[in-house]
């Protein structure tokens, strides 16, 4: 039986031209299309092998929170979507006419602060004849503050895939070996088996996401226990993940928790957490990623959401010490490898950290603390190729942490000595200085370079980029929106001109990966950036075309 409720409302009056909404609640159960503005009200769940095709253009708004986050109730939950293991999403937009997620806050007295009329503490969900805080994603969308100097995060819950590719997960959870609750929801409450990720394919195949746009998400459903902008959770490579932004999350923007799904042209914006969190023994290959770090907090001095952004890149290779392991059945000793190991590739990456320079064009009320590039910790192995790290200051653009976590032999220092964390042909600007497992990962990229067709890796020899200096009002125009006059001129992330170490990075070898030759994630000859067009910050003209 098909359960949701699907209700038009024609209205008059409303942004970007549209006439109507749809609100959805429920569970979907049968195939569905989505077209023109939906509002979530509460969580949906696509299950059932039903497949929700949503078309480009559409805009998906997640009603805010109603409620206080209570152990096993999940009244008052978010708008969220949430794509089991036997649910598939087709969300394929175009780089004119993107699908953009969005929050159904509402803003009636056009203040540019979301309204709490009651000062219930939660904020007004939309009805009939409100008129949206975001009112204009497509044209005019929301600065990072808004006109009171508060985050503008946490509006909604936020974008759940969930997959049958392997993790390296015991039964932590009880719903099998290599299986897991995923992070954010409440069960009790819902069911565990519209939580559940992991298993056995990895070729497993959620749908297909092209040109996906997730704004201002992150709010609770499960008890201190944030959404992330997009959580994917043991996704198989089967899965289309292409040309994605997530913008203004309270937590982490995109986190992998184990799976074989690959990306490309991924861009993260002003994250309160990780921009990049990956676990469980993530396996996929990203190429042309980029990342721009919060170089503010909240005008009170408050942080920005979780953390104010605390790490571009939080890579773990195990979830504590709670790891599936195989057995060799012809020996008898035991075999202490995580399985699966992670083994992830980054490949053509660009970081601009949170750190401004020495005159920024513009001056935060409350400005961030330095914060770090990409972290290796918890028994990760990995690499990274062509990356371009400018603008973590006194933090480092890479970190290895020295944790204790994982199976005896394959703690993360342990993987640094193996050769199993890498970083190749990479350039860094403004960063700390490498030692330690650091400076050893930048030597185990060295010594391999040369099989890729790239050169060594270049730290702090002033390379830089064509305009990095990212700083802007945040709380926007006096409208709180993102426009091209707070800035004299929009970051340009390509690498400038005149350094050396630009055009010798690693090829990229691998099915799918294009055979460039340039450092960082864009291509200094390149008529527009694959940002054009869809993404926030270029659509307000505050990032190159």
């Amino acid at each position: 039986m098909k359960k949701h409720i699907f209700t038009t409302l024609a209205l008059t009056g409303l942004a970007a031209g549209l006439s109507a909404q749809t609100v959805k609640s429920g569970n979907i159960t049968a195939n569905e299309t989505w077209s023109g503005e939906i509002v979530m009200d509460g969580a949906i769940f696509v299950k059932s092998g039903a497949t929700l095709t949503i078309n480009p253009g559409t805009i998906v708004r997640g009603q805010p929170r109603t409620a206080a986050v209570q152990a096993n109730v999940t009244a008052g939950t978010p708008g969220t979507l949430i794509v089991t293991q036997t649910g598939r999403i087709v969300a394929n937009g175009t780089a004119s006419d993107p699908i953009i997620f969005t929050t159904a806050a509402v803003d009636n007295n056009n203040d540019g602060i979301p309204d709490d009329a009651d000062t219930s503490g939660f904020l007004d969900a939309w009805t009939p004849g409100d008129t949206f805080y975001d009112d204009d994603p497509k044209n005019a969308p929301l600065a990072p503050l808004n006109k009171a100097g508060d985050a503008n995060v946490s509006l909604w819950g936020g974008l759940v895939i969930t997959g049958n590719a392997p993790t390296n997960l015991s039964n932590k959870d009880g719903v099998g070996y290599g299986k897991g609750i995923i992070e954010g929801l409440t069960v009790p409450g819902f069911p565990a088996s519209d939580a559940t990720y992991g298993g056995v394919l990895p070729h497993d195949n959620s749908g297909s996401l092209k040109f996906v746009s997730v704004r201002h998400a992150g709010d609770e459903i499960g008890a201190n226990n944030e959404l992330n902008g997009i959580s994917l959770g043991g996704v198989g490579d089967g899965t289309v993940f292409e040309n994605i932004e997530v913008y203004c999350n309270f937590d982490d923007g995109i986190e992998w928790f184990g799976g074989t799904v690959n990306g490309k042209n991924l861009a993260v914006f002003f994250i309160g957490d990780d921009s990049f969190d990956l676990d469980e023994g993530y396996t996929g290959s990203n190429q042309f990623v980029f990342a721009v770090m919060p170089f503010f907090n909240e005008n009170d001095g408050g942080i920005y959401g979780s953390k104010s952004g605390d790490k571009a890149g939080e890579f773990d290779g195990l979830n504590g010490d709670d790891f599936n392991t195989r057995v060799k059945f012809d020996v008898t000793a035991f075999d202490s490898t995580p399985w699966p190991l992670p083994n992830p590739e980054f490949w053509n990456t660009t970081l601009i950290g949170s750190t401004l320079p020495a005159s920024p064009e513009f001056t935060p009320t409350s400005v961030a603390s330095a914060n770090s590039g990409f972290n290796f910790i918890a028994g990760y192995a990995g690499s990274m190729y062509s990356a371009f790290i400018v603008n973590t200051g006194t933090a480092g653009g890479i970190v290895v942490s020295t944790d204790i976590q994982g199976g005896a032999g394959f703690t993360v220092s342990d993987n640094v000595a193996n050769g199993l964390v890498n970083v190749v042909s990479s350039t860094f600007n403004n960063t700390a200085a490498l030692s330690g497992d650091a400076a050893t990962v930048i030597a185990n990229g060295d010594a391999i370079a040369a099989n890729f067709g790239g050169t060594a890796n270049v730290v702090n020899a002033g390379n830089t980029l064509t305009q990095g200096d990212v700083s802007f009002d945040p709380t926007g125009d006096a409208n709180g929106k993102l426009v091209s006059s707070l800035k004299s001129a929009p970051i340009d992330p390509r690498p400038a001109f005149a350094f050396s170490g630009i055009n010798d990075g690693a090829q990229a070898q691998g099915f799918g990966l294009e055979a460039v030759t340039y450092r960082g994630a864009f291509d200094r000859a390149a008529p527009t950036l694959w940002t054009t067009g869809w993404t926030a910050m270029n659509i307000a003209g505050l990032l190159a075309d």
